[in-house]
Parts: C-alpha cells; structure tokens; sequence
C-alpha cells in the first residue's frame, strides 16, 4: 500500500510536467513565426541592398561617364589652353589646346611648374607666384601679357586662374585657362598705326605744299646767291651755305613726314640689291668713319625687287646712321641680302601676302633697345638721343617706306646684345634694270631750247625761271593753266612744258599737260610739286610716263632731270 504523500507528490509532478508541455508547445509554435519573419525580413533587407546597390552602381558609371564626357570636351577645345595645377602650381592635366598654344605635349609638361610659361622677366618679377596668391586670396586672378611657347617664342596671352576648393573649403589647387591673343593684339597695333599714319599724312599734307614751296624760295635764291658769290666773297659764301644746310633740314623734315604717312611720290623700277649695297659701301664707310667696320654680305642670285633706289638708299643710309650711334665706342655694322619664303604665320602677323622676299638685314654689335623702346622706335618723332640730337625720323621714315612699297621691317633687340634691322621686300618678276646713273658733279647745262616755266607763286616762279636761265635755256613764264596754253600756242618752239600741278584757275598741271600734248604729242613735261598726292600719285606710287621732281628742288637735280629728259629722244 502506497503512502499517501508520495502518491500525491507524483500526481502534482505529472499535473506540473503537463502545464510544462502546455506551456512550452506554444513557446516553440512563437519562435518558429518569428523565425520567419526574420527571414522574410532579411530577404526584404537584401531586396533592398542590392537594388540600393545597383542603383549606387549606376550613379557610380553616371559620374563617370558625365566625368569622362567632360574631359573629353576639355580636351576637344583647341582654341584655350585648359589644364590643372596643384595648390604648389605643379601642372596635373594638359589639354590638346594647352598643346596646340604652347607647344608641350602632356607627357613634357605634367608635373612641371607653370612658371616655365612666363618669361625671364616676369619669373625675376615674381610674378608667377603673384598670380597664384592673388587666385588663392580672391577665388580669381586675371590678366594679360606675354608667355612664352616651347622653344623661347613670345605670345600675347589671356590668362585666367580660379581657385579650386574641396567639400570643407580646403585649396586643392587651381585651374588656368589662357588663349593666344597674339593675332588680335597685332591687328589693333596696326589699326592704332594706320590711324597714327592717316592723322600724322593730314597734318603733314595740309602744310607740306605750301612749306615746301617757301623752302624752295629760300634754297633756291640762296643756291643762287652761292654762285654769284663765289668768287667774290668767301666768307659771305659760307654763311650762305650754313643757310643752306638749314634749309636742307628742313626740307628733309617734311620728306621724312610724308614717308613716315606714306605719302610720298615714290618712283619704283626694277633694282638689284646686290649693286645698290654695293655702290654705297664707300659712302657709308666715309659717313659712319673710322671707327665703324662695314661688312656687306651679298647673296649669289640674289632676286631683284620693284623699289624707288633713291628712297632704298635713304632707308639704309638711315638705318647706318642709327646703328653708328648705338655703338659711341665703334664697331661693326653688317648689311645683309639673302632670297627669303614668308610663310603664312609670319605673313599673317607682318600685314602681307606669303610668299618670296628679298631680305635686307641691317645688324650692329651697340648698346641694343629695350622691348618698350622697339615697341616706339618707329613712331614719328621718337627718340632715344638727346636734345637737338635726332629728329626721332629716321625710323619713321624707313617703316613709311618699306610699307608703301609693300614690304615689312622689323626690329630685332636685347640691351646689351646689339640690334638687327629686318627689312623684306617683295621680289619682283622680272629682271633688274639699269641703275640710273648718279647727279654728275657739274651740271649739264641747256643749249638754248625752249621752256615754259608755270607756276602761281610769284616768288617761286621768279627763282625758277633765274636758275632755268643760269642753265642756259630760253625760259617763258606763265602763272595758270590758260596763260599756258596760250604762250604754246604762240611758240611751238617750246620743247619743255615745267610745270606746277597744283594751280588756280580750275586747271590743274595734270589737265594742263594733257590739253597741251594733245596737240603737241612730241612735248616733254617735267611736273614739281611740294605735295602731289592726288594728281598723279596713287597708291603711293607715280602714274605711268610721268616726271617729276619735288620741291624744294635743287640746282644741279633739275638740271640733269631736264637734260635727261630733253636728250631721251
């Protein structure tokens, strides 16, 4: 018989073991659900990831994409330079317009510094580092200047530098943006030239006839007054002669004015370089003196060029002159000719057409110019020497006549490493012709013949018709176009028609002349003018068949140009 206490504790046990079961049958039926749920949960959770995944995928190629498309417009623009710099101004990307302007390819360049771009002044100057602090304080620095391409050569640039900054404000470094302004920068210059030309050619127009015509009365009596002098009065001769050398000046002033504008009368033909250096190598060894070596270097088949030699001469007497006072101590000056192709580039800048040029390069070993002073050394008036030292024409009027003559002269100068004189002018197709011959010392006097002198200015007429007179010519006078015509038509003994083209009466010398051959085909016309830019000069340049002489004239040039003329035929 069992005790009744155990009996009791074992059914409260088996009641206990099946509360136990009860309780935790729904225990296991929770974590089974909730198992699930974390399942579906994380599968929901990857679903997720992954499509935010994909979705930061595509954003990634997005960006790069965009990234790329950007670099490749960088780098398709041709006319900017467009390249990056660290905040230290070390050059980390380079562009195929980076290339084309400065000449590097990315490979020379990337990791350099971009002062290398500047040039030795500005490095000396500092301001590389200037444009970089400036750029760094302001977000921006802007300016222009010269920059320099791979191998040395100069250009006008713009530059443009912005500072580049990260998330938290941090300078990472910079991006630089420059265009060649080269182009621009020269065709302003030009127009700002042909402007200067076009104001200094009206002034110098407006007074040049009507002074030239009282320079020709003062040289003129006084070049009398010398020969009746001459054998009476030495000393009143050598007064007369310093007033004469005056006058000369002068007159010389006016002639450089109207080159410098580039209205001069010039009379080209057919010149060999070659003979013209060669005829003034004496000249120009007795001019610069003992002190200065000349050393003329010719070219073999040398091509010859369309010029008026005179002016030619002038041009490189001046030239000589200029580099004599760049060397106070001697020296050597060197006078170069060479055939010479300018190509396209050169052209472009220079204002005229590519293709073959003789080049004529005056070169000496003096003192040199600073850029600034080659950037005025043609400009009318400018000077460097001291005063009463220089015009500051001698330049102007070599610049006035390479231009008229459709050619370009440069200047090409370091202080301290002497200066070179560039001019080119274009070869002409033909051959070169005869030199003409130079002014004999003695004047070729007239055997009598027959000239109508006219002129309106009572007191130039008066001179003319002396010195005619002094040459041995029988000399009629008339002061208009119809007073003219009328003496031809009373004396067909007339061989020379000398005449002024600027005349009152509404008859010109030009009208003058061609009323008068058409019924005296055989007469010869010799025109004077102080300034004949209209009549019978255009573009520069005297019209075919026509002669003349300006004023003011000198006695033994109008007597060879008379007798020239009364002789050819």
């Amino acid at each position: 018989m069992s005790t009744p206490g155990l009996e009791e504790r074992l059914r409260a046990a088996e009641q206990r073991l099946r509360e136990l079961e009860q309780e935790s049958r729904p225990q296991r039926t929770d974590t089974h659900a909730t198992e699930q749920t974390l399942k579906r949960a994380n599968a929901t959770l990857k679903q997720q990831a992954s499509g935010r995944e994909r979705e930061l995928e595509a954003s990634i190629a997005r960006l790069a994409e965009t990234e790329q498309r950007f670099h490749l417009l960088v780098d398709a623009v041709t006319d900017y330079a467009i390249f990056m710099l660290d905040a230290h101004g070390i050059v980390s990307s380079w562009n195929r317009g980076a290339e084309r302007i400065k000449g590097y390819a990315p490979e020379e360049i990337v990791g350099q510094h971009f002062s290398r771009f500047y040039t030795e002044e500005d490095r000396v100057a500092g301001v590389p580092a200037k444009a970089l602090s400036t750029a760094a304080l302001t977000g921006k620095f802007e300016a222009e200047g010269w920059r320099v391409r791979k191998g040395g050569k100069r250009f006008w640039a713009s530059v443009i530098i912005n500072a580049v900054h990260d998330a938290e404000g941090h300078l990472v470094g910079f991006a630089k943006v420059t265009r060649d302004l080269t182009e621009r920068r020269n065709a302003e210059e030009q127009l700002r030239q042909a402007q200067k030309m076009e104001a200094v050619g009206q002034l110098t127009g407006g007074v040049a006839h009507d002074f030239n015509n009282m320079l020709q009365v003062i040289m003129g009596n006084i070049n009398l007054l010398q020969r009746r002098l001459a054998k009476r009065d030495p000393d009143a001769v050598a007064l007369a002669d310093s007033a004469q050398r005056g006058a000369e000046r002068a007159a010389l002033l006016v002639h450089r004015l109207l080159a410098f504008s580039r209205r001069q009368a010039l009379e080209p033909r057919p010149v060999s370089v070659n003979t013209l250096i060669s005829g003034m190598s004496d000249m120009l060894r007795r001019t610069l003196g003992e002190g200065v070596l000349v050393e003329t270097v010719l070219a073999a088949g040398l091509w010859p060029i369309f010029v008026d030699p005179n002016q030619l001469e002038n041009s490189l007497l001046n030239l000589a002159i200029n580099a004599r006072d760049a060397m106070p101590n001697g020296g050597k000056l060197t006078i170069e000719a060479a055939n010479v192709f300018l190509d396209e580039e050169y052209a472009r800048g220079a204002d005229i057409p590519p293709g073959q040029y003789v080049g004529i390069f005056v070169s000496d070993n003096g003192v040199g110019m600073t850029r600034d002073v080659v950037a005025q050394a043609f400009d009318p008036f400018f000077t460097t020497k001291g005063m009463g030292q220089g015009t500051g024409l001698g330049l102007s009027q070599v610049y006035g006549f390479v231009r008229q003559s459709d050619g370009h002269v440069r200047i090409y100068s370091e202080p301290g490493s002497g200066t070179s004189v560039k001019v080119y002018l274009p070869r002409h197709a033909g051959d070169a012709g005869v030199e003409a011959p130079s002014v004999p010392a003695a004047p070729p006097r007239g055997r009598g013949e027959v000239i109508l002198a006219v002129e309106d200015d009572a007191d130039v007429r008066r001179f003319t018709v002396q010195l005619l007179r002094d040459l041995g010519y029988t000399v009629l006078e008339a002061a208009d176009g119809r007073e003219a015509l009328r003496a031809l038509d009373l004396h067909p003994e007339i061989r020379l028609l000398f005449t002024d083209v600027g005349l009152p009466g509404g008859m010109n010398g030009r009208q003058l002349a061609d009323k008068a051959k058409r019924g005296r085909p055989d007469l010869k016309v010799l025109f004077t003018s102080g300034y004949a830019r209209n009549a019978m000069v255009h573009h520069g340049r005297l019209d075919p068949g026509v002669e003349l002489i300006g004023k003011p004239f000198t006695f033994p040039a109008l007597a060879a140009k008379i007798r020239a003329m009364l002789d050819a035929g």
